[in-house]
This record gives C-alpha cells, structure tokens and sequence, in this order.
C-alpha cells in the first residue's frame, strides 16, 4: 500500500461484478477516489461529465470491447493512463489501441498499483520540468 493516499481519480470498467468490487474496494482503501462502470457505453457517459486520471478497462464486455474503447479514449484523453486487463485479449492489441499498460486476469493488485505509482512519479517529474521552462 502507499505511504500516503494519491488522491487520484479512477474509473474502473469491466462487465464482472466481482472484479469491479474487487479493485474499487482495494483502490479505495488504497486512498483513490473511485468510480465503476459495468460497460465501454456506460464509461463514456460517465467521461462527459468527470475527469479520470486513471482507467482500468477490461476486454470482453457488451456493446464496445475493451480495445475499441481504449482507440476512443485515447484520442480524447492524452494523459490518462490507461491500463487493459483481460483474461483472453493479446496485450499486444491493448498496447497497440494505445493502452500505457496490460495485466493478464488473474493480475497481482499490488502489480497494478505499482504500475499506477510509477507513472504518477514520471507525470510528476514531466510536470515539475514543464514547469520550470
């Protein structure tokens, strides 16, 4: 767990009520401000209206699959990070629709969260030396 709450917004997305409960419980005590959505349309609703600094997205899931969303999302949102998890998509489609990372389901959560702690470490550092210019 982080020393101290990150205090980033998350969206997770993916069709499997468990694995939602899951990682919203474990990104909540982990001091993230969490919302879920059950599908890729339901995500896009929710991105009209709130800002999120982090997407986790599954693959399979009605209506848009994971891969395509992250096509959509990353046309629209530049520095989100965005990170595909599945149990039967390629990594190699997430990455190339654009993802910054992929975990195979099952995935470690400490994994991810790390993942998630060193970007927001290189965005800090790009911010803090864009600043400085």
């Amino acid at each position: 767990m982080p020393s101290k709450p990150l205090n980033r917004n998350i969206l997770i997305i993916d069709d499997n009520q468990s694995v939602r409960k899951i990682l919203y419980d474990f990104f909540k005590f982990s001091g993230f401000k969490v919302q879920s959505a059950n599908n890729g349309i339901s995500a896009l609703s929710l991105l009209k209206n709130e800002y999120f600094d982090i997407i986790i997205t599954d693959y399979s899931m009605p209506g848009i699959n994971g891969v395509e969303l992250t096509k959509i999302l990353r046309t629209r949102y530049l520095q989100t990070l965005i990170i595909g998890i599945s149990a039967d998509c390629n990594e190699k489609d997430f990455l190339d629709a654009g993802a910054d990372a992929f975990f195979y389901k099952p995935f470690n959560l400490e994994k991810l969260l790390s993942t998630i702690q060193q970007n927001n470490q290189k965005k800090n550092t790009y911010e803090t030396f864009k600043n400085i210019k």
